[in-house]
């Protein structure tokens, strides 16, 4: 696999090939100044007729270059007001009048002012070449979009061409300078060489630059920038080798400066001219391409859709919309509205009142298909104002024939559901009451033979009281038990049956006093009995007060009778709260335990549990409790272990959460 190079690691991706170009020319150059150091052949003088002509050649094409550049960036400030832009066009004037002055001065030109050559057109080349520079460090190292005024522009201008002129003027007046610069028959100054570095260190600094922000994609031409750069460091090493004014190096270093400068000029350009016209082709294409997503939209849109102005006059319609109505295109448009919505419709002056008002509206309308079958539908429409300045609407359209016949079967079935109901809600109330004057038939019914049984038992064990022997009588007292028990059997079923129907009057109520009121009850009845008792308080609760006074006197009685044969007997009455943040209401005895088998028939009906723990089926009072509990949305769990001690937990109706209760 092939590792990535230096390029694609510091460079985004956008300037690897522009890249690659300038560093295929870069490296020409460097090769052409290497072999012009290194081969003798190549090393040569030109004529000075020849020179001249060479020289005023290049001195002119960077001239006209340089005014160029400041002509791009002039008319590119006035489009885009960026501080870059005036001082790259600024220094380039100046530029222009510094090479200008230099062209005048040189070796071979006629004499203007002061005689020409002999170093004199040495300190307006070193002027300009510190001029660029600076200007492109500065633009290396500054936004690129830094928005700056007409007046910091001008101003900029000014101090450039006031500056050429005057240096220029002075250059030439004052021969002082020449001697800083090359000295006849010996060449270049140590100072000039100097300055020479100098510049080439700014030149390089600037393509340090220009190169680091390759790292993200840039709004102007970096990498022709970047290649200048290179090329004007390159050109100043030449300017540092020459001995005389016509040999290799001299020549081939204004060939490079003449090369960057085109650079230069490339980059405004591209930056300035062609940049716009990009940006332009790529919108004409971000706009074919978004008109094309809108057009497969428009023409596959499951809804109808049709573009009309206010009057209702139809400009476009979908396929979606010539299927709806039956119609093509063409007849939409010359039909209009008119052939689509039923005018008498009242609704419709609704909607397009609404519409006039806020600019857009939805609702519902009649509307009419090609062959006169109308339907219902579900319309939204919004006005715009199109390009060519007209208010627009955009209407979509959707058949709801099938929703409303839906609709009107469930509003059916609802009324149809509803009236069930209140017949099975008649046919249960009968039905409750027909049980109801059953259980009190039944238990009339039971209570005669059971009164009978009563009254001739007595009338039986007062008459033979002195014949009887002591089994006989236990055989009559039997009788007359299970003839009490019988009728209280029946007078729990009918207190069971009341209960399922009483009318619940919630109230806020505490369990702690109800619970030390059936306890105070149970001690006056055993006042012998010796318990410790605990209530914790308050225990406040949600519920019909008469019948949670029957489920805690039943729970209480429960607990009172289990710890009869206990030494050292407990009740306690409680709460807590479960790992799920619910309250537990707790009832607790040690008294004797049952089994598991016994706790799954402890809540049916006339099961209770004596003290030898077997059932026996003489009592209702915890099924009641549980009947009580469940209209009040609780329920009841119990907790226990044979010879241990019992737990009855009332929780919400869920299953229970693990809670620890300690006696």
């Amino acid at each position: 696999m092939r590792s990535p190079g230096l390029l694609s690691v510091m460079v985004h991706a956008d300037y690897h090939g522009s890249l690659k170009g300038a560093a295929r020319v870069l490296l020409l150059s460097v090769a052409a100044l290497l072999a012009l150091a290194f081969v003798p052949w190549l090393r040569f003088e030109v004529p000075v007729s020849v020179n001249v002509t060479l020289h005023t050649t290049f001195e002119t094409v960077s001239v006209i270059v340089s005014a160029l550049v400041f002509s791009v960036g002039w008319h590119t400030f006035s489009k885009q007001n960026t501080s870059n832009v005036a001082l790259v066009c600024s220094a380039f004037l100046g530029v222009a009048i510094l090479d200008f002055a230099h062209l005048l001065s040189y070796d071979g030109m006629p004499d203007f002012i002061t005689p020409s050559g002999n170093g004199k057109p040495i300190s307006t080349f070193m002027a300009a070449r510190v001029m660029v520079a600076l200007a492109v460090l500065a633009i290396a190292l500054m936004p690129w979009y830094q928005r700056v005024g007409r007046r910091w522009q001008t101003s900029l201008v000014v101090c450039s061409v006031v500056f050429a002129v005057s240096f220029s003027v002075y250059a030439m007046v004052e021969p002082a300078l020449i001697p800083l610069f090359f000295v006849p028959g010996r060449g270049l100054t140590p100072f000039k060489i100097g300055l020479e570095y100098g510049v080439i260190a700014l030149n390089l600094l600037a393509a340090a630059g220009f190169y680091r922000r390759m790292r993200q994609p840039q709004p102007y031409p970096v990498v022709q920038l970047f290649t200048a750069s290179c090329l004007m460091a390159l050109s100043e090493l030449c300017f540092t080798l020459y001995a005389s004014f016509e040999d290799q190096y001299i020549n081939y270093g204004h060939v490079l400066k003449v090369m960057a400068y085109i650079y230069v000029y490339r980059a405004m350009v591209i930056s300035m001219l062609e940049a716009p016209y990009r940006q332009l082709e790529l919108a004409r294409s971000e706009l074919a391409e978004n008109e094309e997503k809108y057009r497969l939209l428009f023409e596959n849109s499951l809804d109808a859709y049709m573009l009309t102005n206010v009057n209702g006059e139809v400009y476009a319609a979908n396929p979606a919309a010539c299927a709806l109505f039956g119609m093509t295109e063409e007849q939409l448009i010359r039909g209009g509205r008119a052939a689509v919505i039923v005018e008498d419709d009242p609704r419709l002056a609704q909607l397009l009142e609404l519409r006039r008002q806020t600019g857009r509206a939805s609702g519902e309308l009649t509307m009419k298909r090609a062959d006169g079958t109308r339907f219902e539908a579900e319309i939204s429409s919004a006005v715009f104002t199109d390009g060519k300045g007209r208010s627009t609407t955009s209407t979509f359209v959707r058949d709801i024939s099938a929703r409303k016949k839906a609709e009107s079967e469930i509003l059916e079935l609802n009324s149809n559901l509803e009236q069930r109901v209140r017949d099975r809600t008649t046919q249960i109330e009968a039905v409750n009451e027909d049980l109801e004057r059953f259980a009190h038939a039944i238990a009339h019914d039971l209570r005669s033979p059971l009164v009978a049984i009563e009254g001739f038992t007595n009338l039986l064990e007062r008459s033979t009281r002195d014949t009887l022997d002591s089994r006989q009588q236990h055989y009559l007292g039997r009788i007359r038990a299970g003839a009490m028990r019988m009728s209280s059997m029946i007078d729990a079923l009918l207190d069971y049956a009341q209960y399922s129907r009483a009318n619940l009057r919630i109230e806020s109520l505490d369990l702690a006093e109800v619970a030390e009121k059936t306890l105070a009850s149970l001690q006056r009845r055993e006042p012998s009995r010796a318990l410790r008792i605990s209530v914790q308080k308050p225990l406040p609760f949600e519920g019909d007060k008469r019948l949670m006074t029957l489920v805690m006197e039943n729970l209480l009685d429960i607990c009172w009778k289990q710890t009869s044969d206990r030494s050292g007997a407990e009740i306690s009455v409680g709460s807590q709260v479960d790992a799920d943040g619910e309250t537990v209401f707790f009832v607790t005895n040690n008294g004797f335990g049952f089994d598991a088998s016994a706790a799954s028939k402890l809540f049916d009906v006339f099961q209770i549990i004596n003290a030898k723990n077997e059932l026996q089926t003489t009592g209702i009072s915890l099924a009641q409790v549980r009947l009580i509990l469940g209209r009040h949305g609780w329920c009841i769990w119990v907790e226990s272990r044979a010879g241990g001690s019992t737990t009855f937990r009332i929780t919400r109706e869920r299953p229970p959460a693990p809670v620890s209760i300690s006696m």
